[in-house]
């Protein structure tokens, strides 16, 4: 009881602090990408933070995987250097075996969280990640510029850079626009501007005191530049609905069990392993944390890196070869969490029954032939 407790704290502590390191380090990186995103015209700029949390969101079932398994294994390993282990085993009669009911209390309700997650929050932060460039990008161009950024729209054909917005978005100053219409191109540059609307409503951009210069194509394009005090420009919202996306890793886990498509399986399959190896990772730490007291715990979290790094290079295999229709689905997750599952055991038997990787009656086999052969003599 008293071993279950004071482990069950340690437990709690580490994981708490890993969680926060990782999750830290995910979601700026992931602010980063997103700003990259926003500032190529991608995403709103007033939803930065939005797409931000659901970027965590949407890789948060690896990540608490990944926390939970660094987590025991820290706290064993601190059990290990400061001699905890060797009293629990020496005077409380415990062995590793004794260390697997504590870690499953603390990982289940995790591995619970983790299947809740992976199965249906994160599939739900990537679409409303997609619907809100979806609805971006079904803007006006105009709606869409942010003052000092070159703003591309239609796949490039239209560029435009205004420097600065007035506090209703109504007004701006310094425009510029580039406007590609097959081999024609047209910049128009003035030196303010205005969003007005007309008695049906729709919307127009009415630019005033600037240049529109018309350039045509082909070795001997002529130029023909055009001054005007207003230029009227109707701006109108792309055409298209915001339908719901067909990719699979956004689809609902109920309508994604009812799909038969390759790309669905394999997602299956993803969706899948990450609660299977919030069980199974913690449990390795159990054996793998065993280290020499003089050795450090460093060569402990490289091995623990690794194997993540191997289980998440086997799910994105078994992924691919599942969307090939190369493996079942099925059978490419009892493929992968068995063979992790295997690693386990075996480390299990190898720390409680076999200290040495061949039992002491082989590996002292030869001696003993030596030393009868020697008596004989």
């Amino acid at each position: 009881m008293i071993l279950r407790r004071s482990f069950l704290n340690e437990l709690a502590n580490s994981a708490g602090g890993v969680f926060t390191v990782i999750f830290s380090i995910v979601l700026t990186v992931g602010l980063v990408g997103v700003l990259h995103e926003t500032a190529g015209g991608n995403y709103d700029s007033s939803a930065v933070l939005e797409i931000t949390l659901y970027t965590g969101l949407a890789n948060l079932a690896p990540l608490m995987t990944a926390s939970l398994f660094i987590a025991v294994l820290i706290a064993l390993i601190r059990a290990w250097q400061d001699n905890e282990m060797i009293v629990w085993f020496s005077a409380g009669g415990c062995n590793l075996l004794d260390w697997v009911r504590p870690v499953l209390t603390f990982v289940f309700p995790f591995a619970v969280l983790v299947a809740v997650l992976s199965l249906s929050i994160s599939p739900w932060a990537k679409d409303q990640m997609e619907q809100s460039a979806r609805e971006f990008q079904q803007r006006d161009d105009v709606s869409r510029i942010a003052p000092g950024r070159f703003i591309e729209a239609n796949d490039g054909q239209r560029v435009f850079f205004i420097e600065e917005v007035s506090e209703d978005g109504n007004r701006v100053k310094n425009v510029f626009m580039s406007l590609r219409d097959g081999d024609k191109e047209t910049i128009v540059r003035a030196q303010s501007g205005e969003i007005k609307r007309n008695a049906l409503g729709d919307r127009f951009a009415v630019l005033y005191n600037g240049k529109r210069y018309d350039v045509g194509s082909g070795s001997n394009a002529a130029w023909r530049v055009i001054e005007f005090k207003t230029y009227e420009l109707r701006l109108d919202a792309k055409a298209g609905s915001i339908s719901d996306s067909s990719d699979v890793d956004q689809v609902p886990i109920q309508t994604l069990v009812k799909m038969d498509s390759a790309r669905a399986k394999g997602q299956m399959l993803w969706r899948f392993t990450w609660p299977l190896a919030a069980l199974i990772l913690p449990l390795l730490a159990v054996p793998l944390s065993l280290t020499n007291v003089r050795a450090g715990r460093n060569l402990n979290l490289l091995a623990a890196a690794l194997i993540f790094i191997l289980y998440l290079n086997a799910v994105s295999i078994g992924v691919a070869r599942v969307k090939t229709e190369r493996l079942d689905w099925i059978a490419g997750l009892i493929l992968i969490n068995g063979s992790f599952l295997l690693m386990t055991v075996l480390l299990f038997v190898r720390r409680v029954w076999m200290q040495r990787w061949f039992p002491q009656c082989l590996t002292d086999l030869p001696y003993r032939i030596v030393r009868r052969v020697k008596r004989r003599e």
